[in-house]
Order: structure tokens, then sequence, then C-alpha cells
């Protein structure tokens, strides 16, 4: 470490000695007296951070995938207008960290880990660790954001909305006839979505099927299982969900002879879930408005919603955008 870095890493020392809080790893995190400077590189914080109106806050982030659409580029840049000078690796280097001179950073259990976490605080970072792999683990890491960056109340409001959205589609699923079967795939068609990882959870609420639920990812950190052409076949979905971080359109999978043949393909139910800012499926506050799409896309007409107006609403309480009518139509493939 350079004479620079430890006279960094003694300033951040200095700073402790504020409130604490207990991350989902169950660690016990002493705060910096005032965090004025946070770092995201769980990749869900920074949209809790966002919609809490802490854009002046953040001082880098990891972005799952930046967003290429006009509209949400238009619309992120009137929430936080330097967001893309911002944007880290997900595993930065601490020298890296040191520079930005952080008073929090938060990471993942999966991802970064305590050992990470323990490097971290040597050199005087703090550093909250998240899990939002269930929809109450979501709710628990907003407010945990909230508590950490002093808006615990804003913070309880959110999580308070997502709640209510989960209520509104169990009630729906419940009335719904039939479970479709749903093909959840990750960053590659081949690979879908395992265990209990959160786009499962959201895809059972919304009266679906999780087809990857029952298997195991395919090696530790991962959150997907690798399929073979052969288990397509056998399991013959029929939904298929490309996000849209997927490394393939849903015309590269429609035309692929894997995924072609099923009854997905044959039917017209291959989508891709949406996004604005961040993947609807994927743990942040968005996901409260892909849980409402979801159900209305299992089970169309079931939910008795106006999808479009809960987007405008949403994008207005939380993040203070005005979304145009007709490009929210877009988004919802209207």
């Amino acid at each position: 470490m350079t004479r620079l870095l430890v006279a960094l890493a003694l300033l951040s020392l200095s700073a402790l000695g504020g409130p604490a809080v207990v991350d989902q790893a169950g660690r016990r995190v002493e705060l910096s007296s005032t965090v004025a400077r946070v770092v995201d590189l769980h990749g869900g914080a920074k949209w809790v951070l966002y919609a809490l109106g802490g854009a002046d806050l953040l001082v880098g982030a990891y972005f799952v995938a930046l967003p290429a659409d006009p509209l949400a580029q238009a619309a992120l840049h009137q929430v936080d207008p330097r967001y893309e000078a911002k944007t880290l690796p997900i595993r930065p280097s601490v020298e890296a960290l040191l520079a930005l001179k952080p008073d929090l950073v938060f990471g993942s259990t999966v991802v970064h880990g305590e050992a990470f976490a323990g490097l971290l605080a040597e050199v005087g970072i703090p550093t909250v660790l998240l899990y939002p792999e269930t929809l109450d683990l979501l709710s628990e890491a907003i407010v945990l954001v909230g508590q950490a960056v002093g808006r615990e109340g804003r913070a309880r409001d959110l999580a308070a909305l997502l709640g209510d959205t989960v209520e509104r589609v169990r009630a729906t699923a419940g009335r719904a006839e039939g479970r479709p079967s749903v093909y959840f795939s990750a960053f590659y068609p081949q690979n879908v979505y395992a265990g209990e990882v959160i786009q499962n959870v959201i895809t059972e609420l919304a009266g679906g099927i999780p087809i990857g639920k029952a298997f195991s990812p395919y090696r530790a950190g991962a959150f997907w299982y690798r399929a073979s052409p052969e288990q397509v076949a056998l399991w013959d979905p029929e939904v298929i969900l490309v996000p849209s971080y997927s490394r393939s359109s849903v015309a590269e999978v429609l035309a692929d002879p894997v995924f072609g043949a099923t009854r997905a393909a044959r039917g017209g139910r291959v989508y891709r879930f949406p996004a604005l800012f961040s993947p609807w499926d994927t743990p942040s506050p968005e996901i409260a408005l892909g849980l409402l799409w979801l159900a209305e896309t299992l089970h169309p007409g079931s939910t008795g919603l106006d999808l479009a107006g809960e987007v405008v609403r949403f994008y207005r309480d939380f993040y203070g955008v005005e979304l145009p009518a007709g490009a929210v139509a877009e988004l919802l493939g209207k």
C-alpha cells in the first residue's frame, strides 16, 4: 500500500463511532459517525439509495447492466446525473475503494462474503453484507440500507409498498386457474435459475411453477443450474422468461432448436422480463413491478390492475420521475 492509501485508511478509521447495524450475514457493523460517501458492490443497494433520495451519497456502484434504453437513460439521469461515472466492477481492489474514501460499503454475502468485509474493516471501511434472495429478506435489506444511511422512515415506506404488492399478487395467484411451468433463464438461455433464488420466488408467487427450483446451482456462488438440451426437451416448459441482462434476445432463444421446439415457443409464450433502472427480476425496489408484470403475464387479465398506471405511480412516488404513458406501454410490451 502506498503512503497515501495508508493515510486514507487511518482517516477512515478515525471517522468511526456512529450507530451500529446487524447485516444479513449476522455481523454487527459499527458505522461511521457520518455516512456521506457510500459504495454499493451488491448491485441492489444503490436502487434503494436512489429511492431514498440518496443519489448524492453514492460515490461508486456495481451495475448488473447499465440501462441501454434511451427512456431509462434519460429517467436515470434525472435521478443521478453522474451514474455512469460511478460504475465499478463487482470486485474492485481495496486500493480503488480507498481512493473513493467511502464511509460505508454494501456488499453481497455470496459474492464478497465475510473475508472481503474483514479485509475492508482492516483499513477502516465498514461493510454491510446483504442477501435479499427472498421477498422478506429484500424488505429487510431495504430497511437495513435506510438505517445505515439515516433514512429509515422512507425505507420502511418502500418496504411496506413491497409487502402490499406481495399480498395483492398472492390473492390474485390464488384465484387463477392452472399454474404453467416456467423456465426462467439467467445470463445464458441454457442456465435456468435454481433453488430458492428470488427469480423462482416471484415465479411461484405469481402463479407459476419454477422448473429450476428443484435443482441446486451448478457451482458455489452461482444461482443457476446448467440445463442440457435433453432436460429442456423433457421439461418442455409452457413459459420461458428471458431477463434483460441475458446474452440472448427473445428472437435468438426462439431460433435455437432446443428452445424453439418447446410448448412456450409454439404457444408464443417466450417473454423478455422488463427493466428500466434495474432489471425487474433482481433484488431491488423495482421487483414490486416485476411481480405485478409476471402475475399478469402468467395469467392474463387475472390481476384486475392498471399495470401501466402502477408503473407510472411507482417511479413518480419513489424516484421523482414522470414516465410518458406511451413509453410505459412499450416497456410492458403492450
